[in-house]
């Protein structure tokens, strides 16, 4: 009864710090944007859907999202089918290979794809190199900034559209597709009245994620230039002056929006299947096929995965040019810029260390105490969800699992909401000043504490809690069954959590550009963005520096992935 008692009172103090840290941010942009010199207000929505500015940027939202959600369909749905029914030679390596976007964020593709495409852009050059365009006068690729921006996140959001499709071809009973076969339907017919139907849980999951995603999404449209979208209006609102009401309207907007998304989407899901049965014990064999069909059927793998990484190869590219244009000429590749930034941040100059190397230590300062806040919280939350559960761990698991559904830019806006005006934490309010370290130590701590979670869960499920009892008969006391039994158990899910959560929060990028405004303060993401305006050297910077953020996500990921095995795809799958 005691130990009843004590987890309940702990399970509080936790949703009591999360009510603040998650909850409070929340409703601060409620808050914000129904009210007017402290009275309720709906004025702010009747200006938002008064101005023709705000009207194009919620429509331009809109289509961004809904093309991207299409493409994701349109490359994901085609690849699961040919994985679930063929095998081929290396097909365990384009799957693989073709889930690389997840680590590869589009905001650092943006980079490369302006390097690849600008007018001085390497593709540019290599059609002038074969006499197909006039040097002098240059093909302009990013003319219209909306396809650009819905190619970068197409190509960054389909493994997750893919993983989901994936599980559901894996669910479907085959005798229900045998069954179709044996009354005469052909391959095509079948496709449209039987599996496509039953692939519907997937499909509806993947999509919600990919419009959410997309629909929120505010580093790619800033790299590209493309600013007719809401969340970059709310962003400039934060650039350009203390923000109104509008803007916290905006915001409830955004939120709204991706809500209505996710619940539309889950009243889709709950819907029973028609012809739904148990599923088969024995499942179809995918066919083997060799030769020509091996290469036609790999092939649409190989191109997903070229386009996919096309954009980070022009980010690494640009951080090796000497000229400012992507090149492969030996003659005009340099490590300069990479050798600088090393040099800066390791060891400084009589002047200190330049901004770009102190956003790369100030990302690694706030990366690492969110880790050490997720290890902590992440296993508290774990242990009570699977050791102690109850209606109270019930809610915790709940909220804990919030930041998933929320945007990242409403996280950002709401601890920014939290410190203007005569707040009590109006001390950190980052538009005078303030070290802006608590806000995005927190910021990342709970966007990422999902994956902490949920690694630390799945390993405590998988671990005997015989083990624990049978070192409380022996007398040990609850701290030292912690330390002694539980932790080196789960040691593997403590590293495979930690370094998914510091991975994602170094190149976080909704929070850092929103609540970091003083040059000495920004991480990598803002100072990416800051200087790749720079005319001079600024993109090849800038490409340094995502180089180096991808290099990081990549022997990080790897590692989470010899800890967790298989189940990693688990903690990306929706």
């Amino acid at each position: 009864m005691q130990s009843r008692a004590s987890s309940n009172l702990f399970a509080l103090l936790l949703l009591a710090f999360l009510g603040v840290t998650l909850i409070a941010p929340i409703a601060a942009v409620v808050r914000g944007g129904f009210q007017e010199d402290g009275r309720f207000t709906l004025g702010w929505f009747s200006d938002i859907l008064d101005d023709p500015e705000y009207r194009d940027g919620l429509w331009n939202s809109v289509k961004l999202a809904t093309a991207v959600t299409i493409g994701c369909v349109l490359i994901a749905i085609p690849l699961a089918m040919i994985a679930e029914n063929y095998n081929f030679a290396g097909k365990r390596w384009w799957l693989a290979l073709i889930q690389a976007p997840l680590i590869l964020p589009p905001f650092v593709g943006a980079i490369g794809l302006k390097g690849l495409l600008s007018r001085t852009g390497g593709i540019n050059s290599l059609l002038a190199s074969v006499g197909l365009i006039d040097p002098a006068a240059p093909i302009d690729w990013l003319a219209d900034k909306f396809w650009a921006c819905v190619a970068l996140e197409t190509l960054g959001l389909y493994p997750i559209m893919f993983l989901n499709v994936q599980a559901a071809l894996a669910n479907i009973d085959p005798a229900l597709d045998e069954a179709a076969r044996n009354l005469g339907a052909g391959a095509w017919r079948r496709f449209w009245r039987v599996t496509l139907p039953l692939m519907r849980p997937g499909i509806f999951a993947g999509c919600t994620i990919n419009f959410i995603w997309a629909f929120t999404e505010l580093g790619t449209p800033l790299v590209v230039g493309y600013r007719k979208l809401t969340v970059v209006q709310v962003f400039d609102s934060l650039e350009t002056h203390n923000p109104q009401g509008d803007a916290y309207a905006l915001v409830i907007v955004l939120m709204a929006a991706s809500i209505l998304c996710y619940l539309v989407g889950k009243l889709v899901l709950g819907r029973p299947m028609p012809g739904m049965m148990a599923k088969a014990t024995v499942s179809m064999p995918p066919l083997r096929v060799r030769g020509v069909r091996a290469l036609a059927a790999g092939a649409p793998f190989a191109v997903v995965f070229f386009l996919a990484i096309l954009p980070h190869i022009g980010v690494i590219l640009g951080s090796i040019t000497a000229t400012g244009a992507l090149t492969l000429s030996p003659s005009e590749l340099t490590l300069r810029h990479h050798a600088e930034l090393l040099r800066d941040v390791v060891s400084p100059g009589a002047g200190g260390r330049s901004a770009v190397a102190l956003s790369v230590i100030n990302s690694f300062k706030y990366s690492l105490l969110s880790t050490a806040v997720d290890i902590v919280l992440g296993f508290a939350i774990a242990y009570l969800i699977v050791r102690r559960r109850g209606p109270l761990t019930t809610l915790l698991d709940t909220i804990a699992m919030l930041p998933l559904a929320v945007p990242g830019l409403v996280m950002a806006f709401g601890y920014f909401a939290l410190t203007q005006g005569d707040s009590p934490l109006a001390f950190l309010n980052p538009l005078k000043g303030a070290d802006p370290t608590p806000l995005l130590v927190v910021a990342y701590s709970v966007r990422r504490l999902p994956f902490m979670v949920r690694s630390l869960a799945a390993g405590l499920e998988q671990t005997s809690v015989a083990l624990e009892e049978a070192a409380a008969n022996l007398g040990a006391r609850p701290l030292r069954i912690m330390l002694s039994v539980v932790v080196p158990l789960v040691a593997a899910n403590f590293i495979a959590g930690g370094l998914l959560v510091f991975n994602r929060a170094m190149l976080e990028v909704s929070d850092g550009l929103v609540l970091a405004f003083d040059a000495n303060t920004y991480p990598m993401t803002k100072a990416i963005y800051t200087i790749t305006a720079n005319p001079e050297s600024g993109l090849e910077v800038a490409s340094a520096l995502g180089t180096w953020g991808m290099l990081l996500l990549i022997i990080t990921t790897a590692g989470a992935s010899l800890a967790l095995g298989k189940r990693l795809g688990a903690l990306f799958r929706v």
